[in-house]
């Protein structure tokens, strides 16, 4: 086999290779952000509303977190869990700044880190802030395909740093 046919393999086979590893990626899902057992023994007994800023724009090629996805998956989190009676307008209002989103490049074990700021108003009054800082690690036996792992461990980060929200609004209200 010729050099210049050797190269035109090793070549087609990167630009393949590539392409199936960073299309797998795709946005994350709304569902797979939401915690499934973290339930608050606090009642508010209003309802809430979120404001979401500082995600990224939807992309089927990179796993990032869109404002509207962040945003049903803690409306309906904090519904869920008891705080709080629907989503809607006229109690309280969680506005979230998604301020950080670490996601590696490549590994065998892909760890997320994120960041969110919160602020809960009532009435126009802020009653609490707080930023919270979660991680989640894909491992390899998650999915095998590097992207997919990202995307499962943005989606975990977000799942853990929700449920953290509930946990610290569940001794505060």
């Amino acid at each position: 086999m010729t050099r210049s046919i050797r190269s035109l393999l090793l070549i087609a086979a990167s630009i393949f290779l590539t392409c199936f590893f960073v299309s797998c990626a795709g946005s994350t899902d709304k569902t797979a952000m939401m915690p499934t057992n973290a339930t608050a023994s606090s009642r508010t007994g209003l309802p809430v509303t979120a404001i979401v800023t500082g995600g990224t724009p939807r992309s089927e090629v990179l796993a990032n977190v869109t404002n509207e996805d962040f945003k049903e998956a803690l409306e309906t989190s904090l519904v869920k869990s008891g705080l709080f009676k629907s989503a809607g307008s006229g109690g309280y209002r969680v506005e979230a700044f998604i301020t950080s989103i670490k996601q590696p490049m490549v590994g065998i074990s892909m760890t997320v880190g994120m960041e969110v700021s919160y602020v809960l108003k009532k009435g126009g009054s802020t009653v609490w802030t707080k930023s919270i800082k979660s991680s989640y690690t894909a491992p390899m036996g998650e999915a095998f395909v590097g992207a997919v792992r990202v995307r499962k461990a943005t989606e975990g980060a977000s799942r853990e740093n929700i449920a953290e929200l509930i946990r610290s609004l569940d001794q505060k209200l």
